[in-house]
């Protein structure tokens, strides 16, 4: 499954994961049975955490984040007996112009001239701090890395800007799958491998931070003309990260109701934002849910203050989450939504 968990937190993921009673449960008697541990249930790919926007920058020193408190914070998302040992890096590939701080920026930043044109690639080697985060996960032992979109650059989108909605225009598509792909390619050579690409992130919100939006018959179009160019690069075509569960039942219909997007798409991830991850989303695929935090602005480190921002709070979500979505993969957080002080 994916969830959003807050650092302060990453606790919460083991408690979800432990069997809850009631006082008048524990107190029946135990009766007679047996329990196979060689018979396969529920598949989890894993848990993960996001520090796009530039978060991973913070973490590693934008703002005066020590090298003791860096790997202090790198151990309890990452380590697997001294912290939460999550498994899985969500990235953020960039669509903005520009680095204002808590924007991506693509590695494409200017038309090159048109969808036919000969692309023009920028790398930095540190894609907001992004490489070095995934560096470090790597030797903590992560093999999972899932980078998605939350808009195409400006340029290959109605609106003319990476923010704000607006979709991706018809005549960008084979572009705009290159252009992923080469996102991955830059990645490989910085030595990690981009297991699961993305090409969208909750297309059916418009916000005022990078977005793009895609009705689930769009959506179809978009994977069938993009998914090839994904898999021959050996890389998982995921969809869609919409902001509610039912909202991505519908998009995971639309994708099972044609044969060749269904062939493409080998995860189907949701976020509970709108409505909540309850039910399986209907596919026999992985299906991930791939964000969730509580919002709101405030700190809080408490277990249960019954504030629905605590560490019960995640430990909740995370437990419906596997005990009632099925077949779920990972967790892992939103950074845009939610940052520490000073963040």
């Amino acid at each position: 499954m994916i969830t959003s968990v807050r650092t302060a937190l990453v606790g919460a993921i083991a408690a979800a994961l432990l069997p809850l009673t009631t006082p008048s449960a524990a107190a029946e008697p135990l009766r007679g049975g047996t329990v196979d541990f060689g018979r396969h249930l529920q598949p989890i790919d894993g848990f993960g955490f996001s520090q796009a926007f530039q978060r991973a920058d913070l973490m590693h020193g934008a703002q005066g984040l020590t090298p003791e408190h860096q790997r202090e914070v790198l151990d309890l998302l990452l380590n697997r007996t001294r912290g939460a040992g999550l498994s899985i890096l969500r990235l953020g590939i960039g669509s903005s112009s520009d680095e204002v701080y808590d924007h991506m920026k693509s590695i494409q930043p200017t038309d090159p001239g048109g969808p036919d044109a000969p692309p023009r690639y920028e790398w930095d080697g540190d894609d907001g701090g992004q490489v070095w985060l995934a560096k470090e996960a790597r030797r903590y032992g992560v093999k999972r890395f899932y980078a998605d979109a939350w808009s195409a650059p400006g340029y290959m989108k109605t609106n003319g800007t990476d923010t704000n909605g607006g979709t991706l225009k018809e005549e960008w598509r084979r572009a705009y799958a290159d252009y992923l792909v080469q996102y991955a390619t830059f990645y490989r050579q910085e030595g990690v491998r981009i297991t699961d690409l993305g090409f969208t992130n909750e297309p059916d919100l418009a916000t005022s931070y990078a977005s793009m939006r895609f009705t689930p018959e769009q959506a179809v179009e978009v994977i069938k003309a993009i998914g090839p160019t994904v898999r021959r690069a050996g890389i998982n075509l995921v969809c869609c990260d919409a902001a509610g569960w039912d909202e991505q039942a519908s998009f995971s219909a639309a994708i099972e109701a044609d044969g060749a997007a269904a062939h493409q798409v080998a995860v189907h991830t949701g976020h509970p934002y709108v409505t909540p991850s309850d039910q399986p989303l209907p596919t026999g695929r992985r299906t991930w849910m791939s964000e969730w935090s509580p919002n709101g602005t405030t700190w809080n480190e408490a277990w249960d203050d019954r504030s629905g921002h605590d560490g019960l709070a995640v430990a909740e979500a995370i437990h419906t989450t596997l005990a009632d979505a099925g077949r779920v993969g990972m967790c892992t957080g939103s950074a845009r939504r939610w940052a520490p002080p000073g963040g």
